[in-house]
């Protein structure tokens, strides 16, 4: 199976359109018949940060066939929360979610902010959206 996970960073540029690149993705993703998981930890995240101008076409992203909200269920945040004790004085959760469902499917990460990724694990493939 061919896909990325996504994290809030990239949910958001595409709703918002911040960049051409994640909307191309988006698109490309539908055309493709690829899959992108999306984390519901990193949908929360995204919905508290998209303006309302924008809220639509998040609604409108989820519609679309190639996303997979991804809940976290009891096994996962147990994981995830494992994997991120390390780090617990700051970190991000939903990118530590982010990163068990790339593991759990063997699949790239889509975002535009790589660092919470990176600081939860070493272990995952990241495909930085660029900035314009």
């Amino acid at each position: 199976m061919s896909g990325r996970v996504l994290t809030s960073s990239a949910i958001t540029d595409i709703a918002t359109g911040q960049s051409i690149y994640a909307r191309a993705f988006l698109v490309a993703a539908v055309e493709l018949g690829m899959s992108l998981p999306t984390p519901s930890s990193e949908l929360l995240h995204a919905w508290a940060s998209v303006p309302t101008e924008s809220r639509a076409l998040l609604e409108l992203f989820l519609d679309a066939p190639a996303v997979q909200v991804e809940e976290l269920d009891a096994t996962t945040a147990s994981a995830a929360g494992v994997r991120a004790w390390r780090m617990h004085q700051g970190v991000d959760v939903a990118a530590a979610h982010a990163v068990e469902v790339a593991i759990a499917r063997d699949l790239p990460i889509l975002t535009a902010n790589p660092a919470p990724v990176r600081a939860i694990s070493s272990a995952v493939q990241i495909e930085e959206l660029p900035e314009l």
